[in-house]
């Protein structure tokens, strides 16, 4: 394409407190850009467009507004945010939400969004602690963060740069191939150029992806279902980038779920996509692209494309899995987990990422 992109797209709250601090801690702040908490959405199936706009409390939405805010829906649709106030462990959003009024134009388009799973599948408890984090506390904790650039500048370039002030290195082309065990204590770890001995008060912090941990630890039972997330990147001219009004969107009734204008191109977010992952790039592209131009009511052309798939981004994030997840078993005593997916309680996301680097070596202080 001739441009640097990233391979995906993330949505960050200002609620996400644990992405705040460790942006501040790499000093990558003023990196990012600060949108109002107004998310535009478009139903190709109906041809409107609406605001959904958390400037006002939850509260005052659901008993001071007096025009429903998603065209076609009833204020009393809106109560349904209420039954996540309560919910247990082991209800799916669409057993808790399925028969709302704004189910299919606002509760699954946010869910596979958020947690990359169906609303049949996805855990209701875990959406609920999204909400409770950002919907339920008001416009403060609401506010859309973006990197000005890219996710490289905000976060790769200077963490990897605070680890090499603090005199650490990072070793690239380093794949761990076995971890030895004795008396269910890590004692060495075999890379592809070398091999490391783990003394006996020394601990290991493992920060991989669940596939590649069951290849080192098949012992330990993890969920074998995984989703697919697709991003598609145009190249556009920026006279017609101009013609975007609102820097990320929502398509419903459509192949795509999320619309980032970035500063030099077009990113769209398709999730929970498995049923792409055999379709041709191509394809995808022009089907894609047709969407866009419906959005903005004109025929438009894109210079280049490129498509990236994730075809293992996140596991199901099932009330089934989240549970296997919490009581992970024959783990070794001196090992660590760490990653997006170890957070049961959170989906598996950048905030999720941080917050479990943060927890393990919290523990290893104490």
């Amino acid at each position: 394409m001739g441009i640097e992109i990233d391979n995906g797209n993330h949505l960050v709250f200002s609620a996400n407190e644990n992405f705040l601090d460790f942006c501040k801690d790499i000093d990558s702040k003023r990196t990012l850009k600060v949108f109002p908490p107004c998310f535009g959405f478009f139903d190709l199936k109906e041809k409107k467009k609406w605001d959904l706009s958390l400037e006002n409390s939850l509260f005052k939405i659901l008993f001071s507004q007096k025009k429903a805010l998603i065209p076609g829906s009833k204020i009393f649709d809106y109560f349904s945010f209420l039954k996540f106030l309560i919910t247990n462990n082991n209800k799916s959003v669409y057993e808790l939400v399925g028969k709302s009024g704004i189910y299919n134009t606002f509760w699954e388009p946010l869910t596979i969004g958020v947690m990359n799973t169906s609303p049949k599948e996805a855990s209701a408890k875990v959406l609920s602690n999204v909400l409770k984090k950002t919907f339920f506390k008001g416009k403060k904790f609401c506010n859309i963060l973006q990197p000005s650039l890219n996710w490289e500048q905000t976060l790769i370039k200077p963490s990897s740069e605070f680890i090499k002030k603090k005199g650490n290195q990072i070793q690239f082309n380093s794949l761990l191939k076995e971890i030895e065990i004795k008396n269910d204590m890590v004692t060495n770890l075999i890379f592809n150029h070398k091999k490391i001995n783990i003394g006996d008060n020394e601990k290991v912090i493992l920060c991989i992806p669940p596939t590649n941990l069951n290849k080192l630890l098949p012992e330990i039972v993890l969920p074998k279902d995984y989703n697919t997330i697709l991003n598609i990147h145009f190249k556009i001219k920026k006279n017609i980038l101009s013609k975007f009004k609102q820097p990320i969107f929502g398509l419903i009734n459509s192949i795509s779920d999320w619309v980032f204008i970035k500063h030099n191109h077009i990113s769209v977010t398709v999730s929970n996509a498995n049923s792409m992952n055999s379709i041709d790039s191509d394809k995808i592209a022009k089907n894609v692209w047709e969407e866009i131009c419906l959005y903005l009511g004109e025929k438009i052309e894109f210079l280049k494309f490129q498509v990236v798939r994730e075809k293992k981004a996140t596991y199901h994030q099932s009330t089934k899995n989240l549970k296997l997840i919490k009581n992970l078993k024959k783990i070794p005593n001196n090992i660590l987990l760490a990653g997006d997916w170890t957070q049961y309680n959170l989906p598996c996301t950048i905030e999720a990422s941080i917050l479990s680097g943060k927890k393990a070596i919290e523990y290893l202080n104490n």
